[in-house]
């Protein structure tokens, strides 16, 4: 996806700081620039019949019970993660920055978007990070729809000099989520639709969706 323009809805900057100060939870650059310290942070958002999503600060995933859409298909229980997360890459000015992290089990560290956190804030119960990617200011939110298995990621771009280009990478599953999987030869069956496409891990597994409207991106069961 690509914009020049600015969110008409985003906050000014007077705004977004008085916000932060008002924030039950509210971490700066000395938390977020801090992969040991901002990967122990972690963040938690529901649906209401079960499922949820959670994640860390960073933006790396330390338990296996992370997760960006972890539906309830049989509610209350029976949750399966469907989307791990997003890697998402901005362009901008000539350059290419990461917003995702990953630590590896060899240790190493790989993107580094952890760096690029100016700031991370709970607004109510939603996790809203702000990015400073040299000129320009993405500012990112994770919700779920009540009573859906519906996970909803919104970008902001709060400030740019020029044309900025946003990148996104779905990881996707389909496993219980106390188990671990490994891919192996396992194809899943994509198939396109309105906005999106549709996803199906095998035959007799719940279809879902991840679809993108504007600046907004939906994973869905």
């Amino acid at each position: 996806m690509a914009t020049t323009q600015k969110s008409g809805n985003a906050p000014t900057e007077q705004e977004w700081t008085a916000a932060t100060c008002g924030a039950a939870v509210a971490f700066g650059r000395e938390v977020c620039g801090s992969l040991e310290i901002a990967e122990q942070r972690e963040w938690l958002v529901t649906n209401g019949i079960g499922g949820y999503a959670s994640g860390t600060v960073s933006g790396d995933l330390t338990r296996r019970y992370h997760g960006l859409l972890v539906a309830a298909l049989l509610p209350p229980v029976g949750r399966t993660q469907l989307v791990a997360k997003l890697e998402e890459t901005v362009s901008y000015d000539g350059a290419e920055f990461p917003l995702a992290t990953n630590r590896w089990a060899s240790g190493a560290v790989e993107p580094k978007g952890y760096l690029n956190i100016e700031s991370f804030r709970l607004e109510g119960t939603i996790p809203a990070w702000r990015f400073a990617l040299a000129g320009a200011v993405l500012e990112k939110r994770i919700w779920m729809q009540h009573g859906e298995n519906t996970t909803y990621v919104q970008y902001l771009l709060r400030d740019a000099n020029g044309p900025v280009r946003l990148a996104a990478k779905a990881l996707v599953n389909y496993r219980h989520f106390h188990s671990s999987t490994h891919a192996r030869d396992w194809q899943m069956r994509v198939e396109p639709v309105a906005h999106g496409i549709r996803i199906t891990a095998f035959d007799g597994a719940t279809p879902f969706l991840p679809s993108q409207r504007k600046s907004e991106i939906c994973t869905k069961a």
